[in-house]
């Protein structure tokens, strides 16, 4: 006799698990080399399932970041009147993400992240991290230093050192947090800010 098969609706795939199944492979053969065919088949998911979670390849790398983005939405929206200056912006928006990463966990796979992203650069243009840009930059309208200073040059290049800041804990910063590493870089570039 034979065994009775399973019918019905698969077992809901892991979004996660296939980020991570995705970056081991970008890691171990480029970015650009791996097919999202071959990222399904590694993850043991449809390419249907695949393109469902994750439209984009550099959605794989990204996971997570649409969370960040709308709880980045929710604090610019309970600051919309706040004088935040660099330190601010690094306290109210980073610090609660750069946290999680005190857990090794969490912070091997940021590191994973963060070494992709120095070898490929172009993953940077990524439309949620354009939002969050966008969200900062209207936090701080009107309360940049020099007043005349666009608050979008200010968000974008806050984003950028900070991403800096990060890159350069992932490949040197064993022994000092995200954080540390964010705020030592962010002081030193602008020290007259509050601390």
């Amino acid at each position: 006799m034979q065994p009775a098969t399973k019918r019905g609706r698969p077992q809901e795939a892991d979004p996660r698990q296939i980020a991570r199944v995705a970056l081991g492979l970008f890691e171990r053969h480029g970015f650009d080399r791996v097919t999202m065919g071959e990222i399904a088949e590694a993850a043991s998911v449809s390419r249907r399932t695949l393109f469902r979670l994750f439209p984009s390849k550099s959605d794989l790398v990204w996971d997570g970041l649409d969370e960040v983005r709308d709880l980045v939405r929710q604090r610019a929206a309970t600051l919309a009147r706040a004088d935040l200056r660099v330190a601010g912006v690094l306290r109210e928006f980073a610090e609660p993400f750069l946290r999680r990463l005190d857990d090794p966990e969490a912070a091997e796979l940021a590191r994973k992240r963060l070494r992709l992203l120095a070898a490929a650069p172009a993953l940077l243009d990524h439309p949620p991290l354009r939002e969050i840009e966008a969200l900062i930059a209207t936090t701080m309208a009107g309360r940049t230093p020099s007043g005349d200073t666009p608050p979008t040059l200010v968000a974008r290049t806050l984003v950028a050192a900070t991403f800096a800041a990060l890159m350069w804990w992932a490949e040197h910063g064993e022994g000092m947090s995200a954080l540390a590493a964010t705020r030592a870089a962010l002081g030193a570039l602008a020290p007259t800010d509050e601390t």
